[in-house]
C-alpha cells in the first residue's frame, strides 16, 4: 500500500481521526435484540439508526462503484480486499501479521520462508478467496458447507474450510454447531430486519452457539459479510464471457479464478483493525453499533482502493495507448489491474510475451510511478498498482 493513502481525506485508519463515526453525545445504545425479545425489525437508539444509515449509504455506494467499474478493475478490487481481509481476520484471531508479506506470500513473490504466524495466515486467505467466490445462496446450509470442504480439500492438499476451530471439535459435534448456527428458524428471524442489522445478528448468532470455537471465527464473518447479498442490498456479481481471466496465484490449486469478479462488498474484519476491543459478538450490549461502525470504516477503504485503482485505470490506458493493431496495451493494464502482484514471469507467461519484454516494461512503468516494486530486490522484482 503506498505510503500517501494514509493523507487521502476520510481515511478511517488515519493515526490523526479521533472523531467517532456517531456523534459523541448519541444516547447509548439499545441491545441487538430489542425489548419485545426476537424482533430485530426494531425499534432502535438513535445511534444505531444514525450508524445504519451511514453505512447502508456507503454500502449501495460502493457497490454502484464496482457495478460501473471495468471487469479489470472490478476484479483487482475483490482480490486485494481479500488480502487485506485476510490480514485483518487473523488479527481478530490473535495471529500478528502484516499485511505486504501476506500478500507476498499468498502470491509466491516471498523471497524467505514464512514464519509461523504468515504459515497460519495463509489458509485464512484461501479461505476469503474461496468463499468469495461462492454464491450466496449457496452457503448458508450444513450440507452444503460440508459440501464445500470436501470438495476443496480434494482439490487443495492442507487446506480446510474450517480454519481457525479448536483442534479437540470432531466432525460429529461440528455438524451438530453447524445445525444450530445455520438453522432455518434462525435464518428467517433474521431476514425482516435491515441487512446490515441481519450480518451484526448473525454473527452475533454465531459465536453465542459457539460455532466460532467449531468451525471458526473467520468463516462466521465471512458469512456474515455475504449476508447483504443474500438479502439483495448489493448484488451477486458474476463473471461474463467477455471478462479478461488470467492466471492467479501459483499457491493453491484452486478451481475458481482469482480474477473472478464477484465476492462480497463488505469485507467486516478490515473495520476492526485498530478497533479490536470492539470485536465482541457475544456480548449484546453495544455490538450492533461496533458493527455498524467497523462496516462503515470498512467500506470507506473499499471506497478509496476503488478510486485509486480507477485512476490508476486511467493512467495506464494513457501510458499504454496502442500504436499499432498488434498492441498488447490494453492486455497489460488489465492484467495489471486485475492482479494484487505482477512479476515479469507472470506477466510474460499470461500474455504470450518474452521476459525481456515484460521485464523492460514493467521497469518503465516504475519508472514513470505506475506500478509499485514491492519486494525490494534488484533481481525478480515484483510489482503492484495502487
Amino acid at each position: 500500500m503506498s505510503e500517501d493513502w494514509w493523507d487521502v481525506p476520510g481515511n478511517p485508519y488515519s493515526p490523526t481521526k479521533t472523531q467517532p463515526i456517531v456523534p459523541p453525545g448519541a444516547p447509548p445504545p439499545l441491545p441487538l435484540t430489542p425489548q419485545d425479545g426476537g424482533d430485530l425489525s426494531g425499534p432502535y437508539a438513535s445511534a444505531d439508526l444514525l450508524a445504519l444509515e451511514a453505512a447502508s449509504a456507503a454500502l449501495a455506494r460502493l457497490d454502484c462503484g464496482l457495478a460501473g467499474s471495468s471487469a479489470a478493475v472490478a476484479a483487482g478490487w475483490i482480490n486485494r480486499m481479500a488480502i487485506e481481509e485476510a490480514a485483518a481476520s487473523a488479527r481478530l484471531n490473535g495471529i500478528l501479521v502484516d499485511t505486504a508479506d501476506l500478500r507476498l506470500l499468498a502470491w509466491d513473490s516471498l523471497d524467505r520462508a514464512p514464519d509461523p504466524d504468515l504459515a497460519q495466515a495463509l489458509p485464512l486467505y484461501d479461505l476469503v478467496r474461496r468463499i468469495a467466490a461462492r454464491h450466496p445462496r449457496h452457503l448458508y446450509t450444513p450440507r452444503r458447507l460440508a459440501a464445500l470442504d470436501r470438495i476443496r480439500q480434494t482439490r487443495a492438499a492442507g487446506f480446510s474450510l474450517w480454519n481457525g476451530a479448536a483442534e479437540d471439535v470432531d466432525a460429529e459435534e461440528r455438524w451438530a454447531v453447524l445445525q444450530t448456527a445455520l438453522a432455518p428458524d434462525a435464518l428467517t428471524r433474521f431476514r425482516p430486519a435491515p441487512a446490515l442489522i441481519g450480518a451484526a445478528a448473525f454473527l452475533a448468532h454465531w459465536h453465542q452457539v459457539r460455532a466460532d470455537r467449531s468451525a471458526g471465527a473467520a468463516l462466521g464473518r465471512l458469512l456474515a459479510a455475504w449476508w447483504p447479498a443474500r438479502q439483495g442490498l448489493v448484488q451477486a456479481r458474476r463473471s461474463g464471457p467477455g471478462d479478461p481471466t488470467f492466471e492467479g496465484s501459483d499457491t493453491f490449486s484452486s478451481p475458481t479464478h482469482p480474477a473472478f469478479a464477484g465476492g462480497p462488498v463488505l469485507m467486516p474484519s478490515i473495520g476492526f483493525l485498530g478497533h479490536a476491543m470492539e470485536y465482541r459478538p457475544d456480548r449484546q450490549e453495544g455490538w450492533l453499533l461496533a458493527f455498524l461502525n467497523a462496516a462503515t470504516r470498512s467500506l470507506a477503504r473499499g471506497e478509496v482502493l476503488l478510486r485509486r485503482l480507477r485512476l490508476a485505470e486511467g493512467q495506464l490506458a494513457e501510458a499504454l495507448r496502442p500504436r499499432r493493431s498488434t498492441s498488447r496495451g490494453p492486455q497489460v493494464a488489465a492484467f495489471l489491474l486485475a492482479q494484487p502482484v505482477v512479476t515479469s514471469g507472470r506477466l510474460a507467461h499470461a500474455l504470450g510475451m518474452s521476459g525481456t519484454a515484460a521485464r523492460t516494461l514493467l521497469d518503465g512503468l516504475h519508472r514513470d510511478r505506475l506500478v509499485l516494486e514491492i519486494s525490494g530486490r534488484d533481481a525478480y522484482r515484483a510489482y503492484m498498482v495502487e
